[in-house]
């Protein structure tokens, strides 16, 4: 199973898969190809970093395509994402990093001084179009169903927060949600 694979790559390529509205109210729309082909450049990118198979790679991205991208990317090559929150403070990003070890970093320039505040000490890729316009794209690794895919962390309100890890199966559900809970539909 690769969810990148099997549910970003199969869907009908012409769909519109994402819709962005910025803060000026521009609207940016990106169907099941572009998605497909963006996140399979920015994959190629992570493993020119260095990033392989089963590595955590952060993401400090915001609600904006960047994020799609950064976690289908790492899901195409099998890295763990670790999504953050913009409001996260130096010393929340120090814990996680101390407890998830990043292989490397995805963040919005906007985020700069935060991360620096909080010395990671793995390599730091801000995002920009050619973050997925250089690179030979990755090919979809398989995975196990119980792969890891995704780590979240607990609010923290009885002690520090914990890492929560997710498996590949996690995602197949999140489509059951989506279509469901959400009702996501064209």
């Amino acid at each position: 199973m690769n969810f990148a694979r099997d549910y970003v790559d199969e869907a009908p390529p012409k769909n519109r898969a994402l819709v962005a509205l910025d803060a000026a109210g521009e609207r940016e729309e990106w169907t099941f190809a572009d998605v497909a082909e963006a996140s399979a450049r920015l994959a190629g990118r992570l493993q020119r970093g260095g990033v392989e198979r089963g590595d955590t790679v952060l993401t400090l991205v915001g609600n904006r395509p960047g994020w799609v991208l950064s976690l289908v990317a790492c899901f195409r090559i099998g890295a763990v994402a670790l999504p953050c929150t913009e409001q996260l403070r130096a010393a929340d990003l120090a814990h996680r990093f101390a407890v998830a070890r990043p292989r490397l970093i995805l963040a919005d320039e906007r985020n700069r001084a935060e991360l620096e505040a909080a010395a990671p000490s793995c390599p730091v890729l801000y995002l920009s179009p050619d973050l997925w316009q250089e690179d030979p794209p990755a090919v979809a690794v398989e995975l196990a169903p119980t792969d890891p895919c995704l780590i979240t962390f607990t609010s923290g309100t009885s002690g520090k927060p914990k890492a929560v890890v997710h498996a590949q199966r996690y995602l197949a559900g999140q489509v059951l949600q989506a279509t469901h809970w959400l009702d996501a539909r064209p």
